[in-house]
């Protein structure tokens, strides 16, 4: 009987030596697959960060184009405000030259005949 125990006790050692193994060898597999997993986590964390780096380049460069702009704007409005109220000037002046012309030209060919009796 003394065998038949020591022939157990050495297999059940032996299954625990597998056992062992394989354990280690999970461990070092899960080890491995972990520090894939956060190396690849990391890549992705630093191509997040360039990402929103160049997102956030391309927000301030839109804004100082923006801001530009706005000041350029304000720049110009008041030549355009002076420009148009000129232009409208311009046009009333012509109209106002029109309406007189055509009165004085509808008195002329209405009055005609007096007009010429006087140059005669």
């Amino acid at each position: 009987m003394a065998e038949s125990v020591a022939s157990q006790v050495a297999a059940l050692a032996a299954v625990m030596t597998r056992v062992e193994r394989m354990i280690d060898a999970d461990r070092t597999e899960r080890k491995a697959e972990s520090e894939a997993t956060n190396k690849a986590l990391a890549d992705d964390r630093a191509k997040a960060e360039l990402a929103r780096s160049a997102v956030s380049a391309e927000l301030n460069d839109i804004r100082h184009g923006h801001e530009n702009m706005t000041r350029r704007l304000d720049k110009i409005e008041p030549v355009t405000d002076l420009v148009t109220s000129l232009w409208s000037k311009i046009i009333g002046g012509i109209t106002a030259l029109g309406v007189v012309g055509a009165v004085v030209w509808a008195g002329v060919a209405f009055f005609r005949d007096i007009i010429l009796e006087w140059f005669r």
